[in-house]
């Protein structure tokens, strides 16, 4: 909390809103006031004939609004408002015409004000407004979050109209009847952000075949296919313009990006350029590309794995697509669930007990010893468990059928089947499971890919910390609390478990355990819907939501928050914090989150990160082989000796002929990916102005021994490797960190320090009494930090937020960055609902 009321404290004193001069009758026409090159003309978006009219069914509220234009028809009687809001059947106009516009930094806000909300507090709605090419000129606003009291709310409203011009060019390539098509990876809505190093470091901003979007945090030049924002994201530098197409070279995929800005260095080149190398990779799904060198020499070089490199024609072969029947729309997002590939067999399934059951999908089972017509069929008597139907039903954690109108049961009623499908974790067996059975209904679980619309990118926004190696595929994380069980899966849907029933789809389940060890009083914990951010406090956030009804207030839906610190050793587990409002909260203490950490070098052989003490002997790599060699498509050989001892061009770790490809730099620990690499610089002489360089990512791989270099990428002056290895998973820390036992019905909070954070935070304390016997002569200013600085009001009193759901964090950071002249703030766990 300390960390948080100094970054609320300088939120309120230090920011200041840059407004744009408008009038009613201009304002929605705005000049970009950073490049001045173009202007946003956003007037069509009101509606000339009638007012744009949101309804939210959940809130039992309507909205209606025109951004640019007064409404049409009067709020409460009254005409001069943009907003009206209706709740009860009763009107308020919570926006007055005209709006201000906060054009800062790349994001445009219309902030409006209404009529009073309390005594004390006037509404105010904060729409804005998100580039989004594909979201054309007629889309609607979307509710983000407001208060209870629904004095404040905030709204992103995604629109072509927002965005500036762009350069675009074909993302095609065609090659010995081969078909390349690269276009799956353009962004219309956000950008790529690639780190160079950690998180201080600049970072590569870039956009493929298209422009980067120009927005907030990312102005970029019109032009640039990809652009560098220095670390105090105030200075933007073209790193290459969207000019020419792909194309195929020396049988890679590639796409340059060329005439950016003058290079400083002294070389040939007079333009900094931006080379992109794609290498095919069908199991690659929604990855970024990776710099991987050449600042140095104004030639900035990346690499990506993607299945979007690879031909059509062999996307085709790798993925058969089966002609059917059976399907059902998401009515959310128009996604058409196809099961008729499912039609084609037979199924038989055994439950725990034994028990066989025969059935089909959208079909009779062929051969069924059950009455016809039966869609499941208990074999053992030949008892019809319901009729089988076609009728695939639409439910948020996936589609299913419903059979019914079986033979009777005990109780006079008809047996019936409910058979769920659920799109479950990247490589879980493709297979039903027997949920829960008894004499009346039968629940089978079937986890399938046929049904996986989008699984959410379980990583933040820009890529910074990934949590992918957390997901599990074969089993779940299980927490246990006195007679209570929590079943925690990371980004995906849990792993079916038999007599686990909580709503198919769910990413944590809560169960007590019966005297005669079963599982009863299901609570599912929420839906993966949201992937992680960074909090206010700059603690990865991890979030479920939508799950069971919540006991103390029925109105709401139970959430699961985790928090993953930097503080572990290795990829840890979740631990029960606690429960309030609604939400459960977990911490994870887990070396992932730590991104990359630099390391050291111990002769003869040995690496050791800074930070966790993470410890690896590299000299098992050449236990039964003192030096590999790989070769290239050209036959080049390289020899490759980490830990030196042999007498190759002059020493260096990495040669090829006589050319030493540089000495020990930095050794980096990336916990996100999982991977440690070795940099070497400073080799021999490659040309006029360039030595050779190298790299070697270790990659853990328990199950492939000691394994062998591969070459991944290489350039004129550059080669890099990668190794998959089991001995990089051995890394130990020399030092214990101590552990606490949780407690359930307390939160267990640390707060010790480094003496160099107690300097630190003396330092800064001082900085901050100055600034606050500057800033608190003003009275106005001193009421500004009361409400800023008691981040507990919002728990007790009506200013608790309540969220809605949005598609990425990008609105997210959009919104949080408010306007600080109305000191809109929560705590820190508040903040985590956004």
């Amino acid at each position: 909390m300390y960390k948080l009321n100094i970054l609320l404290f300088f939120y309120c004193f230090a920011t200041a809103a840059v407004f744009a001069q408008s009038t009613p009758d201009n304002f929605c026409i705005i000049l970009e006031p950073v490049l001045r090159t173009f202007s946003y003309n956003l007037t069509s978006l009101s509606n000339p004939e009638k007012d744009v009219t949101l309804h939210y069914e959940y809130l039992n509220e309507t909205i209606r609004l025109q951004l640019c234009t007064s409404l049409k028809q009067k709020c409460n009687g009254k005409y001069g408002y943009s907003i009206c809001l209706t709740r009860n059947n009763e009107e308020k106009g919570i926006g007055k015409m005209p709006p201000k516009v906060d054009i800062e930094n790349g994001r445009i806000m219309f902030v409006f004000t209404g009529d009073d909300c309390t005594s004390e507090t006037k509404y105010n709605v904060n729409i804005v407004m998100k580039c989004d090419y594909e979201a054309g000129n007629n889309s609607f606003p979307e509710l983000f979050y407001h208060t209870l009291t629904q004095c404040n709310l905030y709204m992103v409203w995604k629109t072509a109209l927002a965005c500036g011009p762009r350069i675009t060019q074909s993302c095609t390539v065609t090659d010995n009847g081969l078909h390349y098509d690269l276009s799956p990876l353009t962004r219309y809505s956000q950008n790529y952000v690639i780190h160079m190093g950690n998180k201080t470091s600049p970072k590569i901003i870039l956009n493929v075949c298209h422009s980067v979007i120009f927005e907030y945090n990312a102005l970029c030049q019109m032009h640039s296919g990809a652009c560098l924002q220095d670390a105090s994201k105030s200075k933007y530098v073209n790193l290459g313009e969207v000019q020419h197409p792909p194309f195929l070279e020396d049988g890679k995929l590639k796409l340059v990006y060329q005439e950016g800005d003058m290079c400083k260095m002294n070389i040939t080149e007079p333009h900094i350029k931006t080379t992109i190398s794609f290498i095919c990779d069908f199991e690659a799904m929604e990855t970024i590309p990776e710099y991987v060198g050449g600042n140095e020499e104004c030639h900035y070089q990346l690499i990506w794995k993607t299945a979007a490199a690879c031909s059509v024609e062999s996307l085709r072969n790798h993925s058969a697509i089966t002609a059917g029947k059976c399907t059902v729309n998401n009515p959310l997002t128009n996604f058409t669930y196809d099961l008729r590939p499912l039609m084609n067999n037979d199924s038989y399934i055994n439950a725990q007990n034994g028990i066989k059951y025969q059935f089909g999908v959208c079909k009779s089972p062929k051969n069924s010893s059950c009455v016809s017509g039966t869609g499941a069929c208990l074999t053992k008597n030949s008892t019809s468990m319901g009729r089988a139907n076609t009728n695939l039903m639409w439910e948020e954690g996936g589609p299913y059928l419903n059979y019914t109108n079986g033979d009777l049961c005990e109780n006079g009623q008809r047996r019936y089947t409910v058979i769920a499908f659920l799109c479950g974790a990247e490589g879980s067996p493709n297979e039903p499971l027997v949920m829960e059975q008894n004499s009346c209904q039968l629940i089978i679980h079937w986890n399938t890919n046929l049904v996986c619309e989008k699984r959410i990118k379980c990583a933040t926004d820009d890529d910074e910390i990934n949590l992918s190696s957390l997901i599990r595929s074969t089993n779940n994380y299980i927490v246990k609390v006195n007679k209570t069980e929590f079943h925690i899966n990371i980004c995906r849907p849990l792993v079916p478990v038999p007599g686990l029933t909580c709503a198919h789809g769910s990413a944590g389940c809560k169960a007590s355990i019966s005297p005669t060890n079963e599982y009863v009083n299901e609570v599912s914990l929420g839906f993966p819907k949201e992937s992680p951010i960074i909090n206010s406090d700059h603690e990865t956030v991890l979030r479920y939501i939508g799950g069971s009804p919540c006991p103390e207030n029925l109105d709401k839906l139970i959430s699961t928050n985790f928090t993953f610190p930097c503080r572990s050793n290795d990829k840890g587990s979740p631990e029960f914090k606690g429960y309030k409002d609604c939400t459960y909260m977990f911490e994870w203490k887990t070396s992932i989150t730590c991104g990359a950490v630099m390391g050291n070098w111990t002769p003869p052989c040995i690496i050791k990160d800074q930070l966790l003490s993470h410890e690896c002997n590299l000299s098992l790599l050449h236990k039964n082989q003192p030096v590999y060699y790989v070769k290239n498509k050209q036959g080049k050989t390289y020899s490759i000796c980490i830990c030196g001892g042999i007498k190759l061009c002059n020493n260096s770790a990495i040669c090829q002929g006589n050319n030493g490809y540089g000495s020990l730099t930095n050794v980096i620990f990336d916990y996100g990916r999982n991977i440690i690499k070795l940099h070497y610089s400073n080799g021999g002489k490659c040309n006029v102005n360039s030595s050779y360089t190298s790299d070697v990512r270790f990659i853990c791989n328990e199950s492939i021994g000691i394994g062998e270099p591969k070459l991944l990428w290489e350039s004129q002056c550059n080669a890099e490797f990668e190794w998959h290895t089991n001995v990089t998973c051995t890394c130990q820390s020399n030092s214990q960190q101590p552990t606490a036992s949780t407690n359930v019905h307390e939160i267990v909070q640390d707060f010790s320090a480094s003496h160099t954070g107690t300097v630190a935070g003396i330092v800064l304390s001082v900085i901050v009494l100055v600034a606050a016997f500057l800033y608190f002569k003003d009275p106005d200013k001193r009421a500004c930090f009361r409400s800023c600085f008691n981040p507990f009001s919002s728990r007790r009193g009506s200013g608790r937020v309540q969220y809605c759901r949005v598609d990425t964090t990008e609105e997210a950071r959009l919104l949080l960055d408010v306007d600080p002249t109305q000191c809109q703030t929560d705590s820190d766990d508040d903040m985590l609902n956004a």
